[in-house]
């Protein structure tokens, strides 16, 4: 795997200064990180070898400023509007994990003009009241998160910043598991998507899967065999495959031409 090289950046936009990564070259892909904030993974970087990623920080994230504007998922989703149109120039597709998984949904139904094809990994906002989550303690949250614990990124944030990085995603998501507004607009969500769920995931349960295909017109749903919660980090091979053959294949991808292969 070729070591390609993520250079930090900022970006003023009307509410604050947003922090991304950038790396990568080719047809360019928004990147909305997890509750765990945005970290390269081994995935990314096999995606990065064709398409060129932006990976911006949530406000209030490993240690970036708030905006204090941007209160809720709708507030980020705006955000992220306003980053692909400032630092991208306009429509791209976007790959989402869980916590941004729940922005880019949000993204794709107020801006659709901007969102290209939509990977969603896991996304939470959709889960029925008292299922899944991730528990306090840190061993099981471990273990709910990653299959395979010893793919694990290798933490070098202090734990005040992994704590701030949790008091934020509580204040984003008030204190909501279930989206019911967002749910209630997916039918007229019209990028074509691809939801990928790990099949040992319990912080997002398999009936959120079934309530996203339900309602997304142009959906598929895939599975990544052994992944928890980050199919990144514990498949990146599988992840990347799969993301990869959907970002250049398209409705190909979704539905087989006849005579294709």
């Amino acid at each position: 795997m070729t070591d390609i090289l993520f250079t930090k950046h900022t970006v003023a936009l009307d509410s604050g200064l947003v922090t991304y990564l950038k790396g990568g070259e080719g047809r360019p892909i928004l990147h909305l990180h997890s509750a765990g904030g945005p970290r390269v993974s081994p995935a990314i970087r096999m995606l990065a070898g064709r398409h060129a990623f932006y990976m911006p920080a949530t406000p209030g994230f490993n240690a970036t400023a708030e905006h204090p504007t941007v209160r809720t998922m709708v507030d980020l989703a705006e955000l992220a509007a306003k980053f692909a149109r400032a630092v991208i120039g306009g429509p791209c597709d976007v790959i989402a994990e869980s916590f941004g998984g729940w922005q880019a949904l949000w993204l794709a139904v107020r801006h659709p003009d901007l969102v290209g094809q939509l990977v969603l990994q896991a996304p939470a906002g959709l889960r029925t009241e008292g299922s899944g989550g991730l528990p306090a303690d840190p061993v099981e949250r471990m273990r709910k998160l990653y299959a395979l614990p010893e793919r694990a990124p290798k933490e070098t944030r202090t734990p005040e910043v992994l704590a701030e990085n949790q008091r934020q995603r509580d204040r984003y998501v008030g204190g909501i598991s279930l989206d019911k507004a967002l749910e209630a607009a997916l039918p007229g969500l019209k990028a074509r998507t691809l939801i990928v769920f790990g099949t040992a995931d319990e912080v997002v349960p398999i009936d959120c899967a079934r309530r996203l295909t339900a309602g997304i017109p142009h959906a598929h749903l895939s599975y990544i065999w052994g992944a928890a919660h980050v199919p990144e980090w514990d498949q990146p091979d599988r992840v990347a495959r799969l993301i990869g053959a959907f970002l250049e294949h398209g409705e190909a991808f979704v539905v087989r031409r006849p005579g294709g292969t």
